[in-house]
């Protein structure tokens, strides 16, 4: 992008705008295309203009700045499936609104075949059939 004159924030972002607008000029879609290119031109222009102040390293935190926000609910996406989450709210396991102790307050099923209830006991099955 030096031979443009670019810098290369904005080298970056006119990169990664040329690639946006390629991938939806090919399946069709044209908003995305119209966006993409918008987002080129004002980026480019935008960057170009902060490193002809001399104000570069401004330029790379705000590029940094979507990389970021993806990172962090990515980070946060990964945290939370390895969290349990747990249903401390008892269950009625018959239709009538019973509750049947035996079968809804038992810690930890043995397999994850819900019942049409809702209770996860199926573990009481595998033990009848021992």
């Amino acid at each position: 992008m030096e031979s443009l004159g670019l810098c290369k924030p904005s080298g970056a972002i006119l990169l990664v705008a040329v690639a946006g607008s390629l991938y939806h000029l090919l399946v069709g879609d044209m908003h995305g295309l119209m966006w993409w290119l918008i987002v080129g031109l004002f980026g480019t222009g935008v960057f170009q203009a902060l490193c002809i102040g001399g104000l570069e390293p401004i330029a790379w935190v705000l590029m940094s700045i979507p990389v970021l926000i993806v990172c962090f609910f990515l980070a946060v996406a990964l945290f939370a499936s390895k969290m349990r989450i747990e249903n401390v709210r008892k269950v009625p396991c018959d239709r009538d609104g019973n509750h049947h102790e035996h079968e809804c307050t038992r810690p930890k099923p043995r397999c994850n075949k819900p019942r049409p209830c809702g209770c996860n006991s199926c573990h009481l099955e595998a033990e009848h059939a021992e």
